[in-house]
């Protein structure tokens, strides 16, 4: 066997050493690199503030005249203004079903019908009960008319005397007889009217019968286009209290069968949403303010709306308070269909033509006792020194405010710092880095959110 020198052995075991030192400082260097980037990031992010007093990050802003807009937000879903869902008022089997889901209908125009055969039975029981009950009449009258005879000859008879030879005064009848005949005469007379009601109900149920055979046919109550369908032929229709409900205010139907409406027609050329809006956002609605509507679904389509209606009350939903509100839409976008989502932006104030400055640049104070609210920007001179000057602020838009009185258009202010860098910027800043948290310490690093 060969036996390796002291020197030989001595190498050997010093060859690894170096590369580990190389690996190790190369990570050194990596980690050196990563710091110094990360710190300079975060040096832009949060400058200090002698940055500040120099005005290396000073952003302005110029005064200008034009409208500042509040606005709020809610999300709900397209329907139809107005829908009718008409059913039969008679009980019957479906004969035809003559629309289908998508038909534009018109007013009056025949929807379905019912097999008529036990209707028309209706009829001919009906005539036939109108028939006994003129003869039960007639009978009755009869009756009535033997009655007063026996009467007027029982009352002839009491007043015919006779006298005997002897002196004797007698009558030909008695006076029961006469209260008899009378009671005869009531008893008549009490089916006489009997017979006569008979006939008039007799009567209206035939009207009845007869009408029933007509609304057998049933027509839509309202133009637009059907939605459902929700009756077959050979399907069974229960009586209804009404022909149709709907969300106009129709009286509702509630038929044993097809309880919803034979079929649902929604007219499409008025179209509404109703939308939930957070109940700070809520104390600012009213009846009649104008909304920009758009469809995530449709995003080409968009539309202006009107507040028709507001719930008065709220409701709660995992600890979260909303109010419900209508809105109108001017005129229905192409493409929308019922049941789409609809983003719903509210204009709750609006001044027009005024002098306006980003939010940002105005540091809003105390409001007065007459409802005035005071605040303080920054003038900026032509020579770049600030000047804070008070301000007059009138309404707080979204974006802008505006400015009544301190400030002229044209007059340049400082934006805030605290501002200057956009969430968006700050979220591309921070998406070239692994960690997620404030520098040092990200993905990666010792002490960083998703580190170890």
């Amino acid at each position: 066997m060969t036996r390796m020198s002291r020197a030989e052995r001595t190498a050997g075991a010093r060859a690894p050493r170096r590369g580990s030192r190389a690996k190790t400082l190369t990570n050194a260097g990596l980690v050196a690199v990563l710091a110094l980037t990360g710190a300079g990031t975060w040096w832009y992010l949060h400058p200090s503030s002698a940055q500040a007093e120099t005005g290396a990050t000073v952003r302005t802003a110029t005064a200008t005249v034009g409208t500042v807009t509040s606005t709020i937000s809610a999300q709900g879903n397209i329907a139809a203004a107005t829908t009718s869902s008409p059913t039969f008022v008679v009980a019957g089997t479906v004969a035809t079903v003559d629309v289908k889901v998508g038909d534009v209908v018109t007013v009056g125009q025949r929807l379905g019908t019912l097999d008529t055969a036990a209707l028309d039975d209706a009829v001919t029981q009906a005539q036939a009960t109108v028939t006994s009950a003129q003869q039960q009449v007639t009978t009755a009258g009869l009756q009535l008319t033997a009655a007063k005879q026996s009467l007027a000859d029982a009352q002839t008879a009491l007043a015919t005397t006779t006298t005997s030879p002897t002196g004797v005064t007698t009558t030909q009848g008695s006076a029961s007889q006469v209260t008899n005949a009378k009671a005869q005469v009531s008893s008549a007379t009490s089916q006489v009217t009997t017979a006569v009601a008979a006939v008039a109900q007799a009567k209206a149920d035939l009207a009845t019968a007869q009408e029933n055979v007509g609304k057998a046919v049933l027509t839509a109550p309202i133009a637009g286009t059907v939605t459902a369908v929700g009756a077959t032929v050979g399907s069974t229709v229960g009586s209804a209290s009404s022909g149709s409900s709907g969300s106009t205010g129709a009286s509702s139907s509630s038929a044993t069968t097809a309880s919803s409406g034979f079929v649902t027609i929604a007219d499409l050329t008025v179209l509404t949403t109703s939308a939930s809006f957070a109940e700070a956002d809520a104390a600012h609605l009213s009846v009649g303010q104008s909304a920009a509507v758009t469809f995530p679904a449709v995003p080409s389509a968009s539309a202006t709306a009107t507040v028709t209606s507001i719930s008065p009350t709220g409701t709660t939903t995992n600890g979260v308070v909303t109010y419900a509100a209508t809105l109108t839409l001017d005129a229905p976008p192409a493409g929308v269909r019922l049941g789409q989502t609809a983003d719903v932006t509210v204009t709750t104030a609006q001044a027009v033509d005024v002098v306006t400055l980003p939010s940002t640049a105005v540091t809003v104070g105390t409001v007065a006792a007459d409802g005035t609210t005071t605040g303080t920007v920054r003038l900026v001179a032509a020579d770049g020194t600030t000047t804070p000057t008070a301000v007059t602020i009138g309404l707080q838009g979204d974006s802008t405010t505006q400015v009544v009185a301190g400030v002229a258009a044209g007059d340049t202010v400082e934006v805030s710092l605290d501002t200057a860098v956009t969430t968006t910027n700050l979220q591309q800043l921070r998406g070239s880095f692994g960690g997620a948290g404030a520098f040092p310490g990200g993905a990666g690093f010792t002490g960083g959110r998703n580190g170890g």
